[in-house]
């Protein structure tokens, strides 16, 4: 490592309650009504190897702590067995010396909701220099082939070239430079991802105009975090004039158009939520979450972010042990509720 290069400052963020907040019903997560952020920092490390989950190797193969998602997760992780399978047996990839390079990748920065709140806000920290660099993404994930290069594009995020590094290699670096994360993952810099947003839509050629759609996000066809009485949820969310769509089936810029045109989203807890930041402020958005056992609350912390007014509404989980995230439990919805929390968010 040579140095680092201080590019933010942390600062606090205090949330507002969602709309619909019952004192002590979130007693559970009480200590994410305020974090505070990361500060920000560019990185200069020399004679490095770079792998696809973003782990940065210096010349003697230790794992540089900058590049891991959670460094407190990964203690004791790195040793013989680690060296032996990623690092030993891949084959090594030596990209141009007299370039430079960015990583503003981990782990988790090729699924939708990590690169919107995770990848994005760190790259784009850097906007200003990103024209000195060519960007490192993984290059396994035809998400990022697609999706996020157009997302670059859109918010005018124009690298020098993008170096794509596949799940069998090894690329090895002269100049490498971290961009640090802004906050950590599941929370979100509430002043980075209103530029983002605002950004897009700009990008995008959309005019900003009245919302007037009414989204409900389904999750049917999935294999698990889904809604087990789908049917019923669907016919109360249609008696309040929901659209039910699916955003697998549209491209970045329909869900980024029919998005942005919605003045009330409905779904349960899911990637789908993410494209919450292509909405208009003071719109309103409504999680399916279960109680007690949950990793995070990563869509409150961005619709608050955005000025969006957050409702959810507790499911009764097929699984008591599982959390909802990732591969989690399913949920069902009590109609009731939701009848009554679709009228609030009318008023």
């Amino acid at each position: 490592m040579k140095s680092n290069k201080a590019l933010l400052e942390s600062y606090l963020v205090q949330r507002n309650p969602p709309k619909n907040y019952t004192e002590g019903e979130l007693d559970f997560c009480s200590s994410e009504f305020s974090y505070d952020t990361l500060d920000v920092s560019l990185v200069e490390c020399r004679n490095c190897f770079v792998n696809h989950r973003g782990f940065v190797y210096d010349g003697y193969f230790r794992i540089n702590e900058k590049s891991l998602l959670s460094p407190a997760y990964y203690a004791g992780q790195f040793n013989i067995k680690h060296y032996l399978k990623k690092v030993l047996f891949k084959s090594k990839r030596t990209v141009n010396h007299d370039h430079k390079y960015l990583l503003a990748f981990d782990e988790w920065g090729h699924t939708h909701y990590h690169w919107f709140c995770d990848t994005l806000p760190r790259i784009y920290s850097v906007k200003d220099l990103l024209k000195d660099y060519y960007l490192l993404l993984p290059g396994n994930f035809p998400y990022i082939k697609s999706v996020a290069t157009e997302t670059l594009d859109l918010l005018g995020l124009r690298p020098k070239g993008i170096e794509f590094i596949d799940d069998d290699e090894l690329l090895r670096v002269e100049n490498l430079s971290i961009v640090t994360q802004t906050c950590k993952s599941g929370y979100v810099n509430d002043r980075i991802l209103k530029k983002i947003s605002e950004d897009i839509i700009h990008g995008s050629g959309i005019k900003r105009a009245e919302p007037f759609r009414k989204l409900y996000i389904s999750r049917e066809g999935a294999g698990y975090r889904k809604v087990l009485n789908e049917d019923e949820v669907q016919e109360v969310v249609k008696s309040y004039g929901y659209e039910v769509i699916r955003y697998e089936d549209m491209s970045l810029m329909e869900q980024i158009r029919i998005t942005a045109s919605a003045k009330s989203i409905v779904s349960i807890h899911g990637a789908g939520l993410t494209n919450i930041v292509f909405m208009l402020e003071g719109s309103n958005v409504l999680e399916f979450r279960r109680d007690r056992i949950y990793h995070n609350q990563c869509y409150w912390h961005l619709a608050d972010a955005l000025n969006l007014n957050y409702f959810y509404l507790f499911g009764s989980p097929d699984d008591d042990d599982l959390v909802l995230e990732g591969n989690g439990c399913n949920l069902t919805i009590d109609t009731e509720k939701l009848t009554n929390i679709l009228k609030q968010m009318e008023e």
